[in-house]
Parts: structure tokens; sequence; C-alpha cells
């Protein structure tokens, strides 16, 4: 079953907002905010572990992998008079303690940051309750939390966790389609990045985690048209603009015309 906008006015509605004032943290592997795609970033941390095991909070979030610059690159085209914020929590590979996972979360929520980007997942249980009380602490303090999943039955965190809006990547939606899947309680949006000129996007980074970022985009437009807005009333929002993409109807049309002529 498939949640939509509950009327055709509401679904043909026009997706408008900058994000003007709004505060996204991204939590990833840094942020280039020179690259041509983000152009600015207003502040950020990188959590990360030192030589004696204790979590640091650095000044410094370049960006060596790309991965979070891509995802900032969908937020400020979809939304792009947001403030990015980076918490950088991979550094070398995509890979890092869901100890620093969990203290960047709580860093977002300590710096009144409304939205946090979380295109990252564990499968380990064990992560679980700490990963579950990071996210409570920052959602008890107002903050919108959305992270990617891949829309399977496996538990994914956090993105499966209470007070996450989880989103998978569905390649039949368009740049500006998402919609929501109330059987899987996942939202669906385009699973890729800004096109690179000159590189074939089939050759681009991809994926859930760029889902991700284009639905908090969307949240990022809505909160600012409604800055007292909780997630409640954010999801009700997003509910409203959310529709099966045009890719999935021809698909459903196909298919009634295939069943019907087989019964021709």
């Amino acid at each position: 079953m498939y949640t939509q906008g509950s009327s055709p006015a509401s679904r043909a509605a026009p997706k408008v907002g900058t994000g003007s004032g709004v505060k996204v943290a991204i939590i990833d592997s840094g942020i280039n905010g020179q690259h041509s795609h983000v152009q600015r970033v207003e502040g950020g941390t990188q959590v990360c572990r030192g030589q004696d095991g204790t979590l640091n909070f650095l000044g410094s979030w370049h960006d060596s992998l790309g991965h979070g610059t891509a995802l900032a690159g969908v937020l400020r085209a979809k939304a792009p008079n947001a403030q990015l914020y980076s918490v950088k929590v991979f550094d070398k590979v995509l890979q890092t303690d869901p100890e620093v996972v969990a203290a960047a979360i709580r860093w977002v929520a300590d710096q009144h940051i409304e939205i946090a980007n979380c295109s990252l997942s564990t499968e380990n249980a064990a992560d679980r309750a700490r990963l579950q009380e990071a996210c409570d602490y920052a959602t008890g303090r107002g903050v919108l939390l959305v992270a990617s999943t891949d829309g399977e039955a496996r538990e994914l965190f956090p993105a499966c966790l209470a007070g996450i809006i989880a989103v998978a990547g569905d390649e039949r939606c368009a740049w500006d389609e998402y919609y929501y899947c109330a059987e899987k309680g996942v939202f669906l949006a385009h699973p890729h990045p800004r096109p690179l000129p000159g590189r074939p996007q089939r050759f681009n980074l991809q994926g859930h985690s760029f889902a991700a970022a284009h639905v908090a985009a969307r949240i990022a437009c809505i909160r600012e048209r409604h800055p007292s807005a909780g997630r409640e009333e954010i999801l009700r929002f997003l509910l409203a603009e959310a529709f099966p993409p045009a890719a999935m109807r021809v698909d459903r049309v196909q298919a009634l015309n295939s069943h019907t002529d087989s019964k021709a």
C-alpha cells in the first residue's frame, strides 16, 4: 500500500521553498564547501576517537571521500538557502564507530540544528540501544532525523528506530518525485546526486544515501514555511505531497493492460 496526497490538487501542487534559515546537518564524510554544487558551509565538526580511545570533536571537516559533499549538493540544489553543517564521522573509508555516530547525533542537538541527514546504517543489533538513546536525545530537543535504509525487511539502524524518518532509493523516482510505502514505513525517492559535467550519471555516486538527502531537503523547505512544526506535522506535509512516480504509474497501466490482454 502506498500513501499519497489526499487530493489531485495536493498532488499537482509545486514543491515550493528554499529552506531559508533552516539549519541542516549532514552526518557523513565531511563537506567541501568550495565545491560548485555546495558553495558554502556554515560550520561543523569532526567526531573521531583519539589514540587514548576518547571521543574528540575537531574543527576540521575536510571531505576526502566526496560522499558527504555529494549529499550536500543535493541539499543545496533543492533547499538553496538552507544553512548546511558538516558533521564528519567518516575519514578514509565509509566506515566508523557507532559511538562516533551517536556522539555526532548528540552534537547536532546541542548545536540547535533542526534537521540531520544520516546517510549511514548498521545491521548490528548490539548498537540499537546506543543509537536509540542518541536519537531520543536529539528528537527530544526538536531535531528531525532523516536516515537512509534499503527498504527491505531487515533492520538497519538508525533508520528503523523510533522517531526516525526512513528513506530508501527507488530508480523510478525522478529528481523531484518521492512517495511513501505505508507497509514498510519508508519514504522512497530519487537515488542519485546532482550530475557532474562530463561524467555519465551511471558512473557517479548513487544509492539509498542520496534518497535520504532528497527528502531532507524537502523537509527543510517545509520547515521554512512552518518553523514551529514538529515531526508529526512535518510528516503530514510530506505525505500530502507524496505521490507514486510517473514511471510507477506507467508500470501499473502496462501490468493492467497485460492482465486484460491475457483474458481476452
